[in-house]
């Protein structure tokens, strides 16, 4: 592991302390919310949450998994890729669902944006500035 000065760890502290306290914050009030609601219910939950992520993965997902973008025929399902960035990930849907089978996996598999899209749509209309 690479050792960093003093001073330059004193200058990191002092430029992401706002992030730090953000962190820290969060971080314990989640601890709190935890042990208030029963850390082995937690664990149970969680548990139960992946076996569900899996059961869906393996019965949505061509592959399983995550995919490159460009191996994701439905363009709604794209995730956005940032100029000069690293490559976003994706998931591409099996052919063959059932149509409320392929309503659920796509809600599942819907990138970020698209997705908050999808609920502005639901919350506020289709944008024809009624209302």
């Amino acid at each position: 592991p690479r050792e960093f000065s003093r001073s330059r760890v004193r200058r990191l502290r002092a430029w992401n302390s706002l992030d730090w306290a953000l962190y820290a914050h969060l971080n314990r009030s989640f601890w709190r919310k935890a042990e208030e609601f029963g850390m082995e219910r937690l664990r149970r939950e969680v548990s139960q949450l992946r076996g569900r992520r899996e059961f869906l993965a393996g019965k949505c997902l061509k592959g399983g998994g995550p995919v490159p973008a460009q191996a994701i025929p439905d363009g709604n399902l794209r995730p956005f890729q940032p100029p000069g960035g690293g490559r976003i990930l994706g998931f591409a849907l099996k052919e063959g669902l059932g149509k409320e089978e392929r309503e659920l996996c796509e809600r599942m598999a819907m990138p970020e944006l698209q997705y908050k899209d999808l609920l502005e749509r639901r919350q506020f209309g289709n944008g024809s500035g009624a209302g």
